[in-house]
């Protein structure tokens, strides 16, 4: 297999994987919200996943970084059709439903960071901005599209049942695991030998390491909210009388945007490395939330959601290209293992969290608190920017004038 077609083959496991991942995931929150179940509920039942994949992504990353990226990933694949299979069969009453719910957050976390330590392997983000951005942008563009067709698939056929969707979820997973065997058996592990740097080179990836550890502060407030999207707002459709249907049109549209983000942001460089737009994006996604917490009808939804999903894809877009540009060729599963690691930690803490308010003050409240953490760590990252960034960059000055 060469390296192009295997680059294909991992695009197909992230669409298949993210297919099959929430699909399960509109199953189960829907069925949770038509059931009854209280926010606090349903913000368990998301957090428990969020905290899985947390979990799994940085185990997955260290152990794909210090051992064999290659059984880390089976692992993931298997874990996914395990946890499907379980909850197709089961009862979601029963008190073992969540933990084997819980355990598709363990498959994402194993799964994504060898393979995209796989994808970019090879590749100096600094000499080849383009082929690394490529890379990325396609890359974003699998899962995403994976996710879309999932939600739409699944808002459709959940009217005819949630078995169907299960069904479909647990098809797209066996696919999913074939393929990760064949794509196992052409990865070659990376062995980089240590090479000299010109003083330049060191400079650039130390700029990019700070800026990837402010994409990780970045990654806890846009999860933070977008936690609630995922996890919480079947209970506000519900309540505001949006249908099945229309609520998987609804999430399909979300993504929509974040897609179109990472496509504007392949295209364009400005971006990189200005803290200015990092904040923008953010403020943008603050206001999105509070029209969430405001909205009454589908079309009102999508505003927000709109808003809101661009936060989604300059974050997730960005800290990948940061934690690639920032690190060296075998430390980058590592690295996605960590991004991963600060997304999946920031939706567990913003399901749990929302949920209980959500219970307490009502379903439109945990929108409001997410636009204030966004708020706050906005300041957050402005003041960490002038203690990573700043200092770096005079020193290149100083540098720069002297030469």
């Amino acid at each position: 297999m060469t390296r192009s077609r295997l680059k294909f083959v991992l695009y197909v496991i992230c669409g298949l994987t993210d297919f099959a991942s929430f699909a399960v995931v509109f199953a189960v929150s829907r069925s949770l919200a038509e059931g009854g179940a209280a926010s606090w509920h349903l913000g368990l039942a998301g957090a428990g996943l969020a905290f899985s994949a947390a979990v799994g992504s940085l185990l997955g990353g260290w152990l794909a970084h210090r051992f064999d990226g290659r059984t880390v990933f089976l692992g993931g694949a298997g874990s996914m059709v395990l946890s499907i299979a379980a909850c197709a069969l089961g009862n979601i009453r029963s008190a073992w439903f969540l933990p084997f719910y819980w355990l598709v957050g363990f498959g994402l976390g194993f799964l994504y960071p060898p393979l995209i330590g796989w994808l970019n392997q090879g590749e100096d983000a600094h000499a080849n901005h383009h082929g690394v951005s490529r890379t990325l942008v396609l890359f974003c563009v699998a899962w995403n599209l994976g996710m879309m067709s999932g939600q739409l698939a699944s808002g459709a056929l959940f009217q005819w049942g949630k078995e169907w969707v299960y069904g479909a979820a647990l098809f797209a997973a066996l696919a999913n695991l074939w393929l990760a065997v064949l794509a196992a058996r052409q990865v070659v592990p990376c062995d980089e030998a240590p090479a000299s740097k010109t003083r330049d080179q060191v400079e650039a990836v130390e700029l990019a390491a700070a800026f990837k550890r402010l994409s990780w502060i970045a990654n806890l407030g846009g999860m933070f909210g977008a936690s609630m999207v995922i996890h919480l707002l079947p209970g506000l459709a519900v309540a505001i009388g949006v249908a099945p249907q229309d609520h998987g049109k609804l999430l399909a549209s979300w993504r929509a945007v974040a897609v179109g983000t990472y496509l504007l942001m392949h295209r364009v460089t400005h971006w990189h490395y200005r803290l200015s737009a990092a904040v923008a994006s953010q403020l943008l996604a603050a206001l999105g939330l509070f029209l969430i917490s405001r909205a009454e009808s589908a079309p009102a939804l999508l505003v927000g959601l709109a808003l809101l999903g661009q936060l989604v894809g300059y974050n997730y877009f960005s800290g990948l290209y940061y934690s690639t540009a920032g690190s060296s060729h075998d430390r980058r599963a590592l690295a996605a293992g960590i991004h991963e690691g600060t997304l999946a930690i920031g939706m567990a803490i913003g399901t749990i969290v929302g949920g209980v308010l959500g219970s307490l003050a009502g379903q439109r409240m945990p929108y409001l608190l997410a636009s204030i953490v966004v708020l706050t760590l906005v300041v957050v990252q402005s003041t960490a920017w002038w203690r990573w960034v700043q200092p770096l960059r005079q020193r290149q000055s100083r540098a720069a004038s002297q030469a």
